[in-house]
């Protein structure tokens, strides 16, 4: 019977441990993601370092979580320019050897803090905290960052050793700001700068000049006047030519434009719609250029390449099966400096280029320079001006009444594995999962990833379909695929993507958006041309017409029973049988119009309820219940500012949203970041 006893006590002593242990790592998660928070999205680095110190001090046995929090301290030292860094990541080497993970991680950082630019005393300096009103390029003399206003043709600049904004403005003919302009790029000298518009013509088409003009509006001429796209990308060095981005009859041509008279002349043809040079710039020469391109592949890579100035002699540098992206040549021309994320993370790289080839293996600059910074140029002295970018909103759930509106838990935040609000949050059929989208951006492997996370534990996983991107997005009616628009390696469409080995089945071809799928598992429905609903038999290929809609992709939806469509036109929200027949009208009047830039409207995003029973009209910041046989909206008891999506669960109680607010830029420089024979004399 003692030993009986004993056996409980140790037993009881024992679950008491490991409850206590499990609520000591709760605490330590909890002081983590508030230094996390403080660090990536208040930009408080200081501040991130005192928390990160505290749960080293009180939660050091939380050994996962305190050799994060010990790496995390030891970014936040690099941001600031601190030694301090170094014996952070020496530290997790010495204490935390049984953390492999962290422990490589601090490892690499180790090795980029000791090599190029480490060896010079890299400063890492933020010049703004709020960079809202700074974009553009730095001139070649580091003087100024400038851009384009497109709305008034007038040339902002930020003087960067006084901190003062100015504007050089243009006085040019009034007639030639009113087109929209689309990119433009200053000339080596800072004196003149290149740039496309959108012109309508009499024909009811477009055509797209390039011009070039002097930084006021004076010389004023069109190079080119046609009905192809031409995106200009850089000046030559000594301003005979603009190197430019000629895209007709589904080719891509990297071109040279005579700033004469001018002429053309082609340096390399690309017969792919969407993988096209993603940037290409001079040498500082004039000899070379240099550009990066998505390869084909599975998946499509990126790559950079070099060529001469005339086209021939084309080779790969620093060829690798990673995402990598032209940044710039170094000032004295001897370099190449790209971005790549062949580590794991986004980071900044260099390689040495003599006569046209590349010389040695390239080299880490700089370790973890994130997805949403943006660089801005050299200085002569070598240091890098970039400005970052920080996501501001994010996700959110809670629980509501529907049949009284009234909320029933209030919306609470809920942490994600990226910052900032996820895109087209949907639950799956059975409730179990939500997919989104998390960081929304352009075409790339790095945006727009899929995610899907269990309602039951909140783990995020993260699908990897052999896609650069990822759109619109439904679940499939088995709950085991997600439909979604999507750009697989030579061509777009609409993709069943495999929840569980991310593999992809095109369904559909080029201008189909929005897909659903119906029950049958053989009827896909998605919106054309027109706008109009429109079904597709997928064992026949047959199309045919629903009906006419207003312009979104968000304001309808397909029934459960997949027997019916919910839309909207003019002005009013109706359902229609997919068979056709005449639409019924459920309601108007809730929301006012919201002007879209493309000149249509938008009123509501339309979800039906899983039962069939009720629509789901959010208009903005609020929300409505319709139900879907006609009767009373009831508006939802939630208004949210800034809200950008809602969907309701299966249970017809749970909710998540995201909300967007915006973004929060600072402008940073890093100097001692090249090496000195990397410096321009």
């Amino acid at each position: 019977m003692k030993r009986m006893f004993i056996l409980l006590a140790i037993i009881t002593l024992t679950a008491l441990s490991i409850t206590a242990f499990a609520q000591r790592a709760k605490d330590a998660e909890v002081l983590y993601h508030r230094g996390v928070q403080l660090e990536e999205v208040k930009g408080e680095l200081k501040e991130a370092i005192a928390v990160y110190e505290k749960l080293l001090k009180e939660f050091v046995n939380v050994r996962p979580i305190a050799a994060q929090a010990l790496l995390r301290m030891g970014i936040c030292y690099e941001k600031l320019g601190q030694k301090e860094a170094q014996a952070a990541y020496q530290r997790i080497l010495r204490d935390f050897a049984d953390q492999a993970g962290i422990v490589e991680q601090a490892r690499v950082r180790l090795a980029a803090l000791g090599g190029p630019g480490g060896t010079r005393g890299l400063v890492t300096r933020r010049i703004l905290t709020d960079a809202s009103g700074v974009d553009g390029i730095l001139t070649a003399d580091g003087k100024y960052i400038r851009y384009m206003d497109h709305g008034t043709g007038d040339v902002v600049q930020f003087e960067v050793a006084g901190g003062q904004r100015s504007r050089i403005t243009y006085r040019g003919a009034l007639n030639e700001t009113k087109h929209p302009v689309e990119f433009h790029v200053f000339s080596r000298d800072g004196k003149q700068i290149a740039y496309n518009s959108v012109v309508p013509t009499d024909a009811k088409d477009f055509v797209y000049p390039l011009q070039i003009r002097n930084l006021d509006g004076s010389g004023l001429r069109k190079l080119y006047n046609e009905k192809d796209y031409v995106l200009p990308m850089d000046w030559s060095p000594d301003a005979g030519s603009i190197l430019a981005l000629h895209s007709h009859d589904k080719t891509n041509e990297l071109t040279l434009i005579s700033t004469a008279g001018g002429s053309e002349r082609i340096l390399r043809s690309f017969t792919s719609d969407w993988y096209s040079p993603q940037s290409a710039s001079f040498s500082p020469d004039g000899r070379f250029v240099a550009f990066s391109l998505v390869r084909e592949g599975s998946p499509p890579h990126g790559d950079v390449f070099l060529m001469t100035a005339d086209g021939l002699n084309e080779v790969v540098v620093a060829g690798h099966p990673a995402e990598d992206q032209l940044l710039a040549w170094t000032p004295d021309g001897r370099s190449l400096v790209f971005l790549s994320d062949r580590s794991g993370t986004r980071d900044i790289w260099t390689v040495h280029i003599t006569g046209g080839k590349q010389q040695g293996e390239p080299e880490l600059l700089k370790k973890d320079f994130g997805r949403d910074s943006k660089v801005l140029g050299f200085a002569p002295d070598g240091s890098l001006y970039y400005k970052t970018s920080t996501r501001l909103g994010g996700l959110y759930n809670g629980a509501v009444d529907l049949e009284t509106g009234k909320v029933l838990v209030p919306p609470a935040p809920v942490t994600t594995r990226y910052t900032g609000p996820p895109a087209q949050p949907t639950w799956s059929p059975d409730g179990g999962n939500l997919a989104y989208l998390s960081r929304r951006g352009s075409i790339g492997p790095e945006n727009n990833i899929l995610t899907i996370r269990s309602a039951a534990t909140g783990e995020e996983r993260i699908l990897s379909p052999r896609l650069r991107f990822v759109n619109q997005i439904s679940w499939a009616p088995d709950g085991r695929s997600i439909i979604a628009l999507g750009i697989a390696e030579m061509e777009t469409g609409i993709f069943r993507i495999d929840t569980e080995t991310s593999g992809i089945t095109k369904l559909a071809g080029v201008n189909h958006f929005a897909p659903h799928l119906c029950p049958d598992g053989k009827t896909l429905v998605f919106i054309k041309g027109g706008p109009i609903i429109t079904k597709r038999n997928l064992d026949t290929g047959e199309e045919s017409e629903v009906v006419k809609i207003a312009p979104t992709t968000t304001g309808w939806d397909l029934s459960p029973d997949g027997r019916e469509v919910v839309f909207q036109l003019d002005h009013a929200v109706k359902t229609v049988s997919l068979n056709g027949g005449e639409p019924q009208e459920l309601f108007s009047g809730l929301a006012k119009p919201t002007i879209l830039p493309t000149g249509g409207w938008w009123e509501y995003d339309l979800k039906w309820t899983r039962d069939g029973r009720y629509i789901i009209a959010r208009a903005g910041s609020e929300i409505w219940r319709v139900p879907a046989q006609g009767g009373t909206p009831l508006k939802l008891d939630l208004s949210v500012p800034k809200m950008e999506s809602f969907a309701l669960h299966p249970d017809n109680r749970r909710f998540a949203f995201s909300v967007n607010e915006g973004s929060k830029s600072e402008l940073w420089v890093m100097e001692n970041f090249l090496p000195p024979a990397k410096v321009a004399k």
